[in-house]
């Protein structure tokens, strides 16, 4: 698997740790990246969804001096931002121009759109995360992998599944997809089980081959989101247990 640089982080070895920066202002989005920081995760992701206009994206770029992952959320993809796709598609893109150490995109955005930012992006030399994403459901491992076929076609540098676990089921479909996506996609990934059936997944992916995943800050977490600090003390439990075992 090749590893990916944002920023200073670099992101392919050890589990890395995102937490999310989330506000309708850029004074609320830089207190956001604090509380993150401060959390002790690794990487901020930059949730742009609420921000005004691409005038306070750039502005948030300027200032966020964190390896950072620029994303703009739906509703159709768990977030707030009500514009069309071609605005959502200029903010990102105002993103990259700006500076951003990363933006975020859905395979299943509008192809032409989807594929218009990645080639902004990749213009300016900023890395691209494209996710797999059903926030209504875990679809079937089969559809899983093939749609993940389809993301490793247009070689991102990071990749992500997300999906919404509805059972414990859906929780060990996600794991077992885990296991085989080192054999398809050759970009460190990130896969989750959204929900609260899904919240081992978390940690418990970076233990099977995933190079990051995302937490929450304390005071902050919905349900089935573990925080920063509860991630590092199931993966420092497991490392220890794995360490011990290898050592007998």
């Amino acid at each position: 698997m090749r590893a990916a640089r944002v920023g200073g982080l670099q992101i392919g070895g050890g589990a890395v740790l995102v937490a999310t920066a989330l506000s309708d202002s850029v004074d609320g989005m830089l207190r956001g990246v604090d509380r993150v920081r401060a959390a002790g995760a690794d990487c901020v992701e930059l949730r742009i969804d609420r921000l005004a206009g691409p005038d306070d994206v750039v502005a948030l770029v300027h200032r966020v001096e964190a390896p950072h992952i620029v994303a703009c959320r739906t509703p159709r993809f768990g977030g707030h931002f009500e514009g069309s796709e071609t605005e959502r598609i200029e903010r990102l893109e105002a993103a990259s121009e700006a500076g951003a150490t990363a933006v975020d995109i859905e395979y299943l955005a509008e192809p032409a759109l989807r594929d218009r930012l990645m080639s902004t992006a990749r213009k300016h030399g900023t890395p691209v995360l494209v996710g797999y994403e059903d926030m209504q459901k875990t679809p079937p491992m089969g559809t899983l992998i093939e749609g993940l076929r389809g993301v490793a076609k247009l070689s991102p540098d990071l990749v992500k599944l997300a999906v919404r676990a509805t059972s414990h089921e859906d929780l060990l479909t996600v794991l077992r997809t885990v296991l085989e996506m080192r054999q398809v996609v050759d970009a460190p990934y990130a896969a989750i089980a959204l929900g609260p059936h899904g919240a081992a997944s978390r940690p418990l992916a970076c233990v099977l081959g995933a190079s990051f995943t995302y937490c929450a800050v304390e005071g902050e977490a919905a349900a089935g989101q573990l925080t920063v600090a509860e991630t590092r003390s199931v993966l420092r439990t497991v490392s220890e247990q794995r360490w011990s075992c290898s050592s007998s």
